[in-house]
């Protein structure tokens, strides 16, 4: 929602695509925004500083969907950006995910491992947070003793125990991290490596018979291990923890209905309906890592080649090769 010379933008990323709504009066706008931000608890005078918050709203199906607030001061007046997340734990498996039949058995291969690294890369929005939550929902038995650190806790899971970064008091992941250490347990997922002080606290952690499961944030598989070299890794650290890392984005599927010819029957009207992850992993083998696909184009092109998505979305997502 953007505040513009004359009038109030409203767009909804459906999709992870912009689409253009009808524009409010500013004066309803104004109102708008006072009003989430006395349901996200912030100040609704301040209107010269971002303000973030947060806030739940029930649905008229019981659903509870929790809202994040963004506020940021512009030229003509504030933008607020507003993110919807079902709390309650989406029951997926990795095939629904979109990872192929090798994929799969590299993943839960991983994941069987009583102690080392796996790691999730990709940018703000390509779909890490789902793929760490199924994989916790896959590991969760009353056998294993799970815990994560996270900025901020995305979805609830029944049997994990889940911790949230709070930096106003100085509790930031490495933090969180070396407390975990202490409370004995077989599996940890930290929201994300940051900084040298993450990396080197998920190292040990995984050198020290824990699974550690965290992100990342690269362009592909491989410039994982070049990122955690930058981080203070010793390459010798990296090939005796380092299990797997999986890159990667989400693409728009075609829509059943609509993707060839326009119809009314049809609410979409964009030819495409929900997401679908593409994946490229890098394995560790005997003789040193390996990718599955040479690069996320060529995991990309074989959803074309089964007819789930198109080349232009590829594209769009991707960028050319």
């Amino acid at each position: 929602m953007e505040t513009l010379q004359d009038c109030f933008q409203v767009r909804f990323r459906i999709d992870g695509v912009l689409q253009l709504q009808s524009p409010i009066s500013k004066s309803l706008a104004n109102r708008l925004i006072s009003r989430l931000k006395l349901l996200a608890k912030l100040d609704i005078s301040e209107t010269r500083l971002p303000q973030d918050g947060r806030f739940q709203f029930k649905t008229t199906f019981s659903d509870i969907l929790d809202f994040r607030l963004s506020t940021l001061p512009t030229h003509w007046g504030e933008k607020v950006v507003l993110r919807a997340q079902q709390n309650k734990p989406v029951e997926l498996s990795f095939a629904e995910l979109g990872m192929t039949e090798a994929q799969q058995q590299a993943f839960q291969q991983a994941l069987s491992q009583p102690q080392g690294l796996i790691l999730v890369t990709g940018p703000t929005g390509s779909g890490k947070s789902i793929s760490l939550y199924t994989a916790l929902q896959w590991l969760n038995t009353p056998d294993k003793h799970i815990m994560t650190a996270e900025d901020p806790i995305e979805i609830e899971l029944t049997g994990i125990i889940q911790s949230q970064i709070n930096p106003k008091i100085g509790l930031d992941f490495s933090r969180l991290l070396r407390s975990f250490l202490r409370q004995d347990p077989d599996i940890i997922m930290l929201g994300e490596i940051r900084d040298e002080e993450s990396a080197a606290m998920a190292l040990r952690a995984a050198q020290t018979g824990h699974l550690v499961l965290s992100t990342l944030h690269t362009n592909d598989a491989l410039s994982a291990i070049s990122r955690l070299q930058q981080l203070g890794i010793q390459q010798h650290e990296i090939e005796s923890s380092l299990l797997l890392v999986i890159a990667q984005r989400l693409v728009r599927k075609r829509c059943p209905k609509c993707s060839q010819f326009p119809t009314n029957s049809c609410d979409c009207h964009q030819g495409y309906r929900g997401r679908i992850g593409v994946y490229q992993f890098l394995h560790r083998q005997q003789n040193g890592y390996q990718t599955d696909f040479d690069n996320l184009h060529q995991s990309g092109l074989e959803k074309v080649n089964q007819g789930i998505t198109d080349k232009a979305e590829i594209y769009r997502v991707l960028g050319g090769v």
